[in-house]
């Protein structure tokens, strides 16, 4: 896991979804916390980029500045209980035992090594936000000074069932009708790789996906022109597309697909839909050479607003 990709999530995470920040002089503001500029190049860059929230992700993928100090999300109060975290080891944390014990885990968290914005190594941990929790109000009632640093995991949920087809796009998988009647698991698996997704915003944009994989480039040839049923199309903040739940009936949404070959790529692309979306199960058909339509099972982004 790149954990500097993970702390440029985190700033933007702390820092961007709020429907009240969408002047330009907030987002000066906000660009100057993330990436250490001035006011004067700050709103160049927010002009040229029409930089507000999926753009600064960008941003900070494509010219590697990263947040230049560790923020604490803002909003627990209205903290998804799913949401994960980084815990920084230090102090009162100094590694993955103090975390579990002090945070009253099951077993011990995994230990990723990293470096910080002045280059110095450190080490994180991930945990839920009910160990954030814990940690907090412990520490808290020892009467100590010392605080953790938190880095917020915004990313896409990802919970595929193994013995059923939920989430599925434009059906309500939980029911009955849907559980799997043999041993052969539901498709796309948890953690298959290479698998296809279909993209219908910016993703479809080859340029913004070879930002976000951080990959020189993506050919036509790697993103296929395709549809899914199931779904439509709206918009959110005034200027996202994002996909909903729709009839199977419905007319198809038309966009393209690409084959994710590693979980390094797909937790690249859960970090920029951020927890505002999911992943679920589709059906995509791709146009061959023929001119006739292929079906194949994938997976793409509902939008969860």
């Amino acid at each position: 896991m790149d954990l500097d990709l993970l702390a440029a999530c985190e700033g933007l995470a702390a820092n961007v979804y709020d429907e009240d920040d969408s002047d330009l002089a907030a987002d000066v503001v906000r660009w100057k916390n993330l990436f250490g500029l001035t006011a004067a190049e700050a709103e160049r860059e927010i002009r040229d980029l029409k930089g507000f929230d999926k753009e600064s992700y960008e941003y900070a993928l494509a010219t590697q500045r990263l947040p230049t100090t560790p923020r604490s999300p803002r909003g627990d109060a209205r903290m998804n209980p799913k949401s994960r975290f980084l815990l920084k080891l230090e102090g009162l944390l100094p590694d993955v035992k103090a975390a579990q014990e002090i945070g009253n885990l099951d077993s011990a968290p995994t230990k990723y090594q990293g470096a910080d914005d002045g280059g110095e190594d450190v080490e994180f941990c991930i945990i839920n936000a009910t160990a954030k929790q814990v940690i907090e109000k412990r520490l808290r009632d020892q009467g100590t000074d010392f605080r953790p640093t938190f880095i917020r995991i915004s990313d896409a949920e990802k919970d595929l069932s193994p013995i059923c087809r939920h989430p599925t796009l434009g059906i309500d998988s939980t029911m009955p009708q849907h559980r799997l009647q043999n041993e052969t698991a539901a498709t796309p698996t948890q953690n298959e790789y290479p698998v296809w997704y279909f993209f219908y915003g910016t993703l479809a944009d080859k340029d913004v996906l070879a930002r976000v994989l951080q990959r020189d480039e993506i050919s036509t040839a790697d993103l296929l022109p395709a549809q899914v049923r199931g779904g439509r199309l709206t918009t959110w903040a005034g200027k996202y597309r994002a996909m909903i739940h729709a009839d199977l009936k419905a007319p198809p949404v038309t966009g393209s697909a690409y084959l994710v070959k590693s979980r390094e790529e797909e937790d690249a692309l859960r970090f920029y839909e951020t927890e505002r979306y999911a992943v679920v199960r589709c059906r995509i058909q791709i146009a061959g050479e023929s001119g006739r339509s292929e079906g194949m099972d994938g997976l793409t982004f509902l939008f969860l607003g």
